[in-house]
Parts: C-alpha cells; structure tokens; sequence
C-alpha cells in the first residue's frame, strides 16, 4: 500500500508547500506562540500584583515583628534580672 511513495512521503516532510509536514508545524508554532503570549501576560500580571501586595504588607509585617519582639523583652526583663 506504502510501496512507491517514498518520494511524497518525503516531499510531506520537508516540504514548506501548504499541505505538508512543514508547514503543518508552523502553524502549530505560530498558535502555541500565542498560547505562550497569553500565559506570559497573565504571569507579568500576576508578578506585579504580587510585588504591590508585597510593598503595602511588608512593612505591616515587620512591625509586628518589632512590637513582638519587644514585647517579649519587656515581658522577660524580670525574669531575666532574677538571674543577674
């Protein structure tokens, strides 16, 4: 059934005419290229969301972290000076 078309079966694989393998994959390229732009703009996105959450709750954080750990020194100086 295959016999005899070894040259249209390589003219289909290296061929860039409309109907082959070439030209096929191109295509492919060309619609996962815009796969590919829509994902990298919704992670640009993403990134910069990510990036002004971070500027507003950063400093919140460390606050916090501040008044904890003085806090704690506060708490502990009595106990510390039974020691001293």
């Amino acid at each position: 059934m295959a016999e005899g078309k070894t040259k249209a079966a390589t003219d289909f694989c290296i061929g860039w005419a409309s109907d082959t393998s070439n030209a096929h994959f191109g295509d492919w390229m060309k619609a996962l290229d815009e796969v590919t732009a829509i994902n990298q703009k919704q992670f640009d996105l993403a990134v910069r969301e990510g990036r002004g959450a971070l500027t507003t709750r950063v400093p919140a954080a460390v606050a916090t972290l501040l008044l904890t750990a003085g806090f704690t020194a506060l708490g502990l100086r009595r106990r510390l000076a039974e020691f001293g």
